[in-house]
């Protein structure tokens, strides 16, 4: 299948992160103006920025694998799971995918809250086994070794079930993208949980703001709420509220939440 062209600019980019437009024109084999449109469009999402004649690509978020990345951050993604878990009652069925600061907020579930998880991450799944109050469904699918989850092999199977809330993890996060990921295949899986809730929280640490990834997982107007921590860059965090999603920002010294935009309540 033909690539999109802007995927293939994307792609040109992480080996040249400066290039002239009619270089790129050259290698796509297409006309200036193409490119010219293509740029414009990636412009707006923040993946490039244009110059005269050129264009430079934006940061990119980097693949790690998992045991590296749930030591990044730590304290911040503490805090983020400690706010997201107040959202949690007995009895409510949640989807979790495979992010770390997700996991966070796993090892911190009270042992005697009863819970039905869906989830895609077999570390979450292997932290729920220990906890004999929590259902947890595995759907089936194929292993993903980087990030230790399960890539969904039917996604549109999991319409038969219904959950209160999906917590969702990403790569990446721009205003007005949404949520990235670095393959189609955790989007797929990403959307999947997030298809089946009746609210979406987005779980994201400072490090993951105004970076770059290629697959959009979940659009910004598709989250109800985004939970970060105060390094986040002021500016972008306040972009994201003028969509209006709801978002709170979290001390992630104290764990007290220090700002909320489009929120009428607190959590309890």
């Amino acid at each position: 299948m033909r690539k999109d062209r802007s995927a293939q600019i994307i792609e040109i980019m992480q080996s040249q992160n400066i290039i002239s437009i009619g270089e790129l024109a050259k290698q796509l084999d297409c006309t200036e103006m193409t490119v010219r449109r293509n740029l414009d469009k990636l412009q707006t999402m923040n993946f490039i920025k244009r110059e005269h004649g050129y264009a430079a690509l934006l940061k990119n978020a980097e693949e790690t694998d998992y045991y590296v990345q749930i030591n990044e951050n730590k304290k911040e993604k503490e805090a983020i799971a400690s706010v997201a878990l107040q959202y949690l009652v007995p009895f409510m069925s949640i989807c979790l995918d495979s992010g770390t600061t997700i996991q966070q907020m796993v090892t911190m579930i009270p042992q005697n809250m009863s819970l039905s998880v869906i989830t895609s991450s077999l570390t979450a799944a292997m932290t729920l086994s220990n906890n004999s109050s929590v259902q947890v469904l595995l759907p089936a699918g194929f292993l993903n070794h980087a990030n230790r989850s399960i890539l969904f092999s039917e996604p549109e199977h999991i319409s038969q079930y219904k959950a209160d809330i999906a917590f969702i993890s990403c790569r990446a996060f721009r205003v007005p993208g949404g949520a990235f990921e670095h393959t189609q295949n955790l989007t797929t899986t990403k959307q999947a949980l997030a298809s089946i809730a009746a609210k979406r929280i987005l779980l994201l640490d400072y490090s993951k703001w105004d970076v770059n990834s290629l697959c959009n997982s979940i659009s910004l107007e598709d989250l109800d709420t985004i939970i970060t921590d105060d390094k986040a860059p002021a500016e972008s965090v306040k972009k994201a509220a003028d969509y209006g999603t709801e978002i709170i920002v979290v001390n992630s010294d104290t764990k007290s939440i220090v700002e909320q935009y489009n929120t009428e309540k607190k959590p309890d």
